[in-house]
């Protein structure tokens, strides 16, 4: 039989986040009839109510809402609360599509045949048919479970398959498999905004396990990020989204992080990307081996290719992410960051509420769109569960801080132009801040006009630190995080034609995302003229010592290796080992040769009469060692 309290208390609830601070009691008037009453509600009722009945309200649902308390009802119903919007997974499926979402991810372990809806309406049933070796013990906790998940009826059946039927299927799916690809890739270009499963994929089974296990305390705020497996939380990262456009070189990130996630593009663009970049299929993997990049797929799972998700699956577990662990991700970071905006100002909400319904009863649009950017932590959270539950993290927009920047400093002329850029933009920007990662904007050229959303992430990546941060500490972190990245690469180069193995193993090796980021970061506060002296200072010196006719000179060319002059100082090279970075090593051999390099340095600056600055020494070893693959400039 059809239940639909469940559904009830989902559509107050939209409504609740929705009309900030609006306060309301729901009650069962009948078997089918229901009415929601808004008790401080002092603007238009009727526009209230129309907005509810045609934007809200699930069709065929029969639910109104009321100014006036029934006095005449069957019983009253909770409402579910902001703090817990969760609720056990209840009535979180509207349609088939949700349905068939819902059970087989949550029952992966049980090969599941069909899932059909017999009946509709007031008899509203669903029949689930299941494999003919699935023991009654799955069955019969699995009907208890959907049971209690409210799916919208009383009426579950599970039995099992039948042969005649089954064949039927195999023919079926055979006849699909037939199917012209045009008509496949345009119904692929519907599902890839709805979550879906497949067993065949290992990283999806575990992220589905993890979803439906800790969904509950991600949102009361007991599981935080660094319980995703994938995140890592003291690592220097950065988000590179190389789905669609053209973004910098990954060897010029591997220097400054020691993780970079990227955006993977769909199999149809994998050998645009891989030619772009200059580097091979097994090169990345590689990489992926290494622990240096995590791949994340934001697409539809099945658009990938197939072979390299489950070679990078093999390889680390914990390095791809699918659709439903990036959901995962942005639902920890929304709630980490409704419970620390909290915290550091209590009672935030209220003044929020206050603010907006004082608008609606005056119709004053901005005081209600300011109040919805100051409420965004709390409102964003409550309704990002809807979204991240049944669908693709593109379906962030509809959530995202886009939806409240524009509102408030948009002209209303330049409002339609720039609308669509944050909402297809947001969704990169919302990662990287989820990741704690700088985000590296796409450029896209094209006819000699570029295209990037660099815009748009620094619009959006200002107002999302607004809340977790003191605005007298906002302007200081846009600082750091522009001299973090774009600034940074426009200070050094690096050589597309050397292997990308060889820059991550270097950057491995001398720890350049602390080393070589510091010396950009020094030169990034310089002024032009100061950045020139000191680049020549450094090249000046690595030459020196490069050329040096005594006998120092062969044990500079040894470590200057084959790279030749660098524009670098010379001194950078041998600043290394006087500095401690080459490591102690217990091979008595390697500590021997170690003695005699730091002593032929030595000689040298006391020859060339040279008294370079410790830090001087570092900078010269770390920029010999990685010349090979980086210069600055």
């Amino acid at each position: 039989m059809l239940k639909e309290e469940g559904s009830i208390q989902r559509m107050d609830l939209d409504l609740r986040i929705e009309y900030i601070g609006l306060e309301t009691e729901i009650y069962q008037i009948n078997k089918y009839r229901y009415q929601i009453y808004c008790s401080n509600f002092k603007g238009d009722f009727k526009e209230l109510s129309d907005h509810f009945d045609y934007s809200i309200r699930h069709i065929g649902t029969n639910v109104v809402l009321c100014n006036v308390r029934p006095k005449k009802y069957l019983c009253k119903i909770d409402n579910i609360p902001l703090s817990n919007v969760v609720n056990k997974f209840k009535a979180t499926c509207i349609t088939k599509r949700d349905l068939d979402n819902f059970i087989r991810s949550r029952f992966y372990h049980i090969d599941i045949i069909s899932i059909t809806i017999p009946q509709a309406g007031v008899n509203f049933e669903i029949a689930i048919e299941v494999s003919k070796d699935t023991e009654q013990i799955h069955i019969d906790k699995m009907k208890e479970i959907l049971l209690n998940a409210d799916l919208g009826t009383d009426k579950i059946t599970i039995t099992l398959e039948d042969d005649e039927y089954s064949k039927s299927s195999v023919e079926g799916l055979e006849h699909n498999e037939k199917k012209n690809n045009k008509i496949k890739d345009l119904e692929n270009s519907f599902d890839v905004m709805h979550l879906s499963f497949n067993k065949e994929l290992p990283f999806m089974v575990a992220e589905a396990d993890f979803w439906f296990s800790k969904a509950e305390d991600i949102y009361t705020g007991k599981v935080k990020r660094n319980e995703l497996p994938f995140f890592r939380d003291e690592s220097l990262k950065c988000f590179l989204d190389l789905s669609l456009f053209d973004n910098i070189d990954i060897r010029n990130v591997l220097l400054l992080y020691d993780t970079v996630y990227i955006a993977l593009p769909i199999e149809e663009h994998l050998d645009r990307f891989l030619l772009k970049q200059n580097i091979t299929l097994n090169e990345l993997i590689e990489l992926v081996d290494m622990g240096k990049i995590v791949i994340l797929l934001p697409n539809l799972e099945t658009r990938y290719d197939r072979n390299l998700l489950l070679e990078v699956y093999r390889k680390n577990p914990n390095a791809i992410v699918g659709r439903r662990g990036i959901n995962s991700l942005l639902s920890a970071y929304l709630s980490e960051t409704k419970h620390q905006y909290e915290k550091r100002l209590p009672g935030i909400y209220k003044i929020a509420s206050d603010i907006y319904m004082e608008g609606v009863e005056q119709k004053e649009i901005d005081m209600q769109n300011i109040a919805r950017l100051i409420a965004w932590p709390i409102t964003a959270a409550a309704d990002s569960f809807r979204y991240l539950n049944q669908s693709s993290p593109m379906s962030l927009s509809n959530f995202g801080i886009n939806n409240v920047i524009y509102d408030n400093f948009i002209k209303n002329d330049e409002k339609e132009k720039i609308s669509f850029e944050f909402t297809v933009n947001s969704l990169s920007t919302h990662i990287a801040a989820a990741l704690k990662a700088t985000y590296f904007p796409f450029r896209q050229w094209e006819n000699g006009i570029k295209y990037s959303d660099i815009a748009v992430s620094n619009i959006l990546g200002d107002f999302l630190n607004l809340y977790w941060y003191d605005a007298d500490n906002i302007k200081n972190i846009k600082e750091m995080r522009t001299r973090g990245s774009e600034d940074y690469l426009k200070l050094f180069e690096c050589k597309d034609n050397i292997s990308i193995l060889k820059v991550a193993s270097l950057a491995d090796e001398y720890n350049t995302h602390e080393g070589f980021r510091n010396i950009l970061s020094r030169l990034s506060q310089m002024n032009e003229g100061e950045r020139k002296d000191k680049i020549k200072e450094y090249n000046d010196i690595l030459f020196d010592l490069g050329n040096s006719n005594n006998k120092t000179g062969v044990f500079f060319k040894f470590m200057l290796g084959s790279t030749g002059f660098l524009p670098l100082s010379y001194k950078v090279s041998f600043i290394l080992s006087l500095m401690g970075m080459i490591k102690d090593q217990s091979n008595t051999f390697s500590s021997i040769k170690k003695q005699n390099e730091l002593k032929g340095i030595e000689k040298c600056i006391k020859e060339n009469r040279l008294i370079p600055a410790k830090q001087t020494i570092d900078d010269i070893y770390l920029l010999d060692k990685i010349s090979t693959v980086a210069i600055l400039k």
